[in-house]
C-alpha cells in the first residue's frame, strides 16, 4: 500500500479544521471527493473530541486498515488508544476485540517484514489486554506521583551549571532543559511553580503534559486544564490528516478532566498548520 499524496484543496480544509473553525471545515470536508480513509481519520478525531464514540469507532474501523496510505506511525498508535477508550466507555469491548483481531489477521496476509508485523502484533495484543481491564501495560505512560522530599532548586541549578554552563535557571532555555529532571526528581510543588513561570513560552510538549498530570494529582484540575491548553497551542501535526492532539488519549489519568465541554474547547483552540 503506497503513501497517498494529499492535494492542496484537502490540505486547506485540514488547516481550517486545525484553526478551530470546525463547522466550516467539516462542511468543506464533505465536499471533497475520494480520500475516504484520510477523511475517516479526520472524522474520527472530530468525533472522539465531540464524545460521539460510536461514530468515532466506525470512522476508525473504516480508516485504520489503510494505515499504509500515510507515513506517520503515531496516527495508528494514538487512534488505538482512543478507540479502546471509546469501546470501554460505550461497552463495546467485544466489537473492538473483533476489530483488532481482524486488523491483525489482515496484516499477517501482507507478508510484512517481521519487525513491522511484530509491532502491529504487540500493539494489538496490548489493546486486547486493555479491553479486558488490565492496567500498567507496556504501551502505557509511566505513572506519576507527588514528590515531597525530592531534590530542591539549588541541586538543579548546580546540575545546569555542570552540564549546560551557558544557560541560567531563570531563562526559557534553562527551564526547558531542567523541567524534565525536576518533574521526575524534584519536589512537585516547586517544580510546578517553576513550570508556571515559563508555561506560556515553553515549546516542549512533554513539559505541558507532565505538568497537567501532576496538577491533577495535586488536586488542581483548573491548572491541569491550563497546562493542556498550553500544550494544544504548540501541538504540531506530523501528518496533514491530524487535526487535534490525539495523544491525550494515552493518559488515562487525564480522563477525569477530558469532559465533553473541555474536549469541545480543545477542538476549537487554534493549532499549528502542517
Amino acid at each position: 500500500m503506497e503513501i497517498v499524496k494529499i492535494p492542496k484543496k484537502l490540505r486547506d480544509v485540514l488547516d481550517t479544521l486545525r484553526s478551530g473553525q470546525i463547522e466550516s471545515g467539516l462542511a468543506q470536508l464533505a465536499e471533497i471527493a475520494a480520500f475516504e480513509p484520510q477523511k475517516s481519520i479526520v472524522l474520527a478525531e472530530y468525533n472522539y473530541f465531540s464524545s460521539n464514540f460510536e461514530l468515532a469507532m466506525e470512522n476508525d474501523e473504516k480508516a485504520l486498515p489503510f494505515d499504509g496510505q500515510w507515513y506517520a506511525g503515531n496516527i495508528l498508535s494514538e487512534h488505538f488508544f482512543a478507540y479502546t477508550s471509546a469501546a470501554i466507555s460505550s461497552n463495546h469491548q467485544q466489537r473492538a476485540a473483533d476489530f483488532y483481531k481482524t486488523y491483525l489477521a489482515e496484516k499477517k496476509k501482507l507478508d510484512l517484514e517481521d519487525h513491522r508485523f511484530n509491532t502491529y502484533k504487540h500493539q494489538v495484543n496490548q489493546h486486547l489486554a486493555k479491553l479486558k481491564g488490565k492496567k500498567n501495560l507496556t504501551i502505557d505512560p509511566a505513572p506519576l506521583q507527588i514528590i515531597k522530599n525530592g531534590k530542591e532548586m539549588p541541586d538543579f541549578i548546580a546540575q545546569l551549571k555542570k552540564y549546560k554552563p551557558k544557560l541560567t535557571h531563570d531563562s526559557l532555555k534553562g527551564a526547558e532543559y531542567l523541567l524534565g529532571f525536576m518533574f521526575e526528581e524534584g519536589n512537585t510543588d516547586e517544580s510546578l511553580a517553576y513550570y508556571e513561570k515559563f508555561a506560556e513560552e515553553l515549546t516542549n510538549e512533554d513539559s505541558h503534559l507532565h505538568a497537567a498530570r501532576l496538577f491533577l494529582l495535586a488536586g488542581e484540575p483548573e491548572k491541569a486544564k491550563t497546562a493542556i491548553r498550553n500544550y494544544v497551542k504548540i501541538w504540531y501535526p506530523v501528518e496533514y490528516i491530524q487535526i487535534t492532539p490525539m495523544r491525550l488519549w494515552e493518559f488515562e489519568d487525564l480522563y477525569p478532566i477530558l469532559t465533553r465541554e473541555f474536549k469541545e474547547e480543545i477542538l476549537r483552540i487554534p493549532k499549528a498548520k502542517a
